[in-house]
């Protein structure tokens, strides 16, 4: 498993590219992507003749989802985003509009999935987690190798290093966030690496001691 950062658009956000194992013996290994945000001829060079076999949609604001009908598209490749983020998806982009005067189109959504949900993707395990807080349907995902015991959480904007994501935009909630993040640190093992939609890197144990939104034990 290989995970890349590629970097995209004004508000800096992270793409995840992870590369899973290949199929058969011989084959390009496929990918998972996150978040294609902004800058599709970037992250299709990251990408280059590697296979995707999902794109995932953390939730639906504008930098996080810009280009993800391009990228798709591009790479033959399906668009996955939680049931609730997807009715809201109207409602977010109305809101950003009358807000920034930023105006975006909703992506096709080929497959939705609920909390809880396990899928095999390109040769890895993907646990999807619904996190709100941050907007109703924003989501997460716990990925692992088969037969690994590290797990690597993709967080989006609801948990960054030493930061929890805003809660003031349309579906935004600070109690749920605040119950979000209980359940994170309930479900979660301490060793699991994340990856958030900006910034650094980070893991679970490190936010336990040091971002100030953490439950107190």
């Amino acid at each position: 498993m290989k995970i890349d950062r590629v970097i995209v658009g004004d508000l800096k956000t992270n793409t995840w590219l992870i590369e899973g194992a290949p199929a058969e013996v011989g084959q390009t290994p496929s990918l998972i992507v996150i978040d294609p945000g902004a800058e599709a001829d970037k992250i299709l060079a990251a990408i280059g003749d590697r296979p995707v076999a999902a794109v995932l949609l953390t939730h639906g604001h504008f930098d996080h989802i810009m280009c993800a009908d391009e990228v798709a598209d591009e790479t033959s490749s399906y668009l996955y985003m939680s049931e609730p983020e997807v009715e809201l998806l109207p409602q977010l982009c109305a809101d950003i509009k009358e807000r920034y005067g930023i105006s975006y189109e909703e992506p096709r959504v080929d497959f939705k999935f609920n909390d809880g949900e396990i899928k095999e993707l390109a040769g890895l395990t993907v646990e999807f987690m619904v996190t709100p807080g941050h907007t109703t349907g924003s989501s997460g995902f716990v990925i692992s190798e088969p037969n690994s015991e590290q797990k690597h959480y993709f967080s989006g904007d609801t948990l960054f290093a030493r930061d929890v994501g805003r809660t003031d935009l349309t579906g935004g909630c600070q109690a749920t966030m605040e119950n979000t993040i209980e359940r994170l640190a309930r479900e979660l093992d301490p060793s699991t690496k994340v990856y958030p939609g900006h910034g650094p890197t980070t893991t679970i144990e490190r936010e336990a001691a040091a971002n100030t939104w953490w439950p107190s034990s």
